[in-house]
């Protein structure tokens, strides 16, 4: 359960911005809180959350923000990936991800925390890479922490541990570990640090606690579930046996949203043995036949049968899924009864979220999203950095105020809330014509 992500000189944010999921203590929003006990109290965090702004505004570079962390996490450094993978292709160059417009080099921060199995963790990392495209920066992490329930863990920076404290999870260290030898420990750790891979992965799990950190990084692999560019990802089941899988809820899911007279089956390719989505035209006890989906569908079509299974894999583990282009091909009635579910407390037992973008104002209702559940980013354009802000920010009082019985949409789009763009081609297309007039 994702409960605040913070970053800082990545991409279109040159200052900080601070993603909350941790819901406002306003009483006429006291509906679809997922809470979990944790050490000390209770954890509470939004089921869903949408981001709203215009194009290039740094919407998407949210998302990759959460992207980029959870691929060095799993990963364990700040190098390049040695792949693109499609999925996740956003860390895979590291020259890319410092904010474009700023002179100098500048740290690129992190900082997340969550909860996993009743335990609330704390993680932060700041590291140099250069300016942006400085692809020969000799990159270094100058700064990474952790925190279990509150207590600080460790403080690595840079080339030396400076804390370390492992009382608050002496219930979990390794078995041989030696509380009384923490000095001689952390010396060890200092003399042992890569100026590039992460200690967490490394040495604090070689010699400290494996369990604290299969932890984390079980969360950040299984229940941090981050989608870029998801309007062009297929999303697979995976199956061990056979070449064909009919996925009985896929299939109900496709008829619910009215595509009718359609199965579909996930097939194993026999040269590549990739699994590709095919539209089944027949089939019997022993035979399936049928054509490539991506052939005779439509994009709205392929576009949900996409990305149900990865959604339904979310609300069955009770991850964090985050999408770009979530909405994109699809009706918003879709979208809408997606949400309900996600804050329909009987169904997402396991306490999944949701949080997205998008540029459709539908959303942007009262019945539909809580107002700390609605984001915005609008980027200025003197520093041409992004600026992330809620809703839920404009309290309710004022002319901007965003009371219970205040029309969202409505006030959007007459930029109360701004992070929206007053757009007219007009003037160019004309002067694009007159051109043509004058050359023809």
């Amino acid at each position: 359960m994702l409960l605040d992500f913070q970053g800082s000189n990545f991409k279109s944010f040159g200052d900080s911005f601070d993603f909350r999921m941790k819901p406002e203590r306003v009483s006429e929003l006291g509906y679809s809180v997922l809470s979990e006990k944790v050490k000390g109290g209770t954890a509470r965090a939004l089921s869903a959350s949408v981001i709203y702004g215009p194009n290039a505004a740094g919407k998407t570079s949210v998302i990759n923000a959460m992207s980029c962390l959870r691929q060095i996490v799993l990963k364990g450094n700040i190098q390049n990936s040695e792949t693109d993978r499609t999925e996740d292709h956003v860390s895979a160059d590291m020259s890319l991800i410092p904010f474009k417009f700023r002179e100098e080099a500048k740290p690129v921060t992190f900082d997340i925390t969550f909860v996993q199995k009743g335990t609330r963790y704390r993680y932060t990392l700041r590291m140099m890479l250069g300016k942006f495209l400085e692809k020969d920066f000799d990159r270094y992490i100058s700064e990474e922490s952790l925190w279990v329930d509150g207590t600080q863990i460790f403080r690595r920076s840079r080339d030396k541990v400076e804390l370390l404290d492992v009382k608050a999870i002496r219930h979990r260290l390794n078995v041989g570990y030696v509380q009384s030898n923490t000095p001689n420990v952390q010396a060890m750790m200092s003399g042992n640090i890569t100026k590039d891979s992460l200690l967490l992965t490394t040495d604090f799990n070689s010699f400290c606690s494996k369990d604290v950190v299969a932890d984390i990084t079980d969360w950040f692999r299984n229940c941090f579930l981050i989608v870029n560019s998801s309007n062009h990802v297929l999303f697979l089941p995976m199956y061990q046996n056979g070449t064909a899988l009919i996925d009985a809820y896929i299939n109900r899911v496709a008829r619910e949203a009215g595509i009718l007279g359609s199965d579909f089956a996930y097939v194993n390719d026999a040269e590549s043995h990739i699994p590709k989505l095919m539209t089944v035209l027949n089939k019997d006890k022993d035979h399936l036949s049928g054509l490539d989906a991506t052939k005779i569908e439509s994009a709205g079509t392929m576009r949900l049968i996409a990305i149900m299974p990865v959604i339904l894999q979310a609300l069955k583990v009770g991850a964090t899924l985050v999408m770009d282009e979530f909405d994109d091909s699809l009706h918003p009635s879709i979208i809408m009864n997606l949400i309900s579910i996600f804050h329909n407390d009987e169904i997402n037992r396991k306490h999944a979220q949701l949080i997205f973008n998008s540029h459709n104002p539908m959303y942007m209702n009262r019945n539909i999203l809580r107002r700390d559940e609605v984001k915005f980013v609008e980027r200025d354009p003197d520093t041409k950095s992004g600026d992330l802000y809620e809703l839920a920010d404009f309290r309710t009082n004022g002319d901007k105020g965003a009371r219970k019985t205040s029309d969202y949409m409505k006030n959007y789009f007459v930029d109360r809330y701004g992070a929206i763009l007053h757009i007219d081609f007009s003037d160019i297309v004309a002067d694009m014509l007159k051109q043509e007039e004058k050359n023809a």
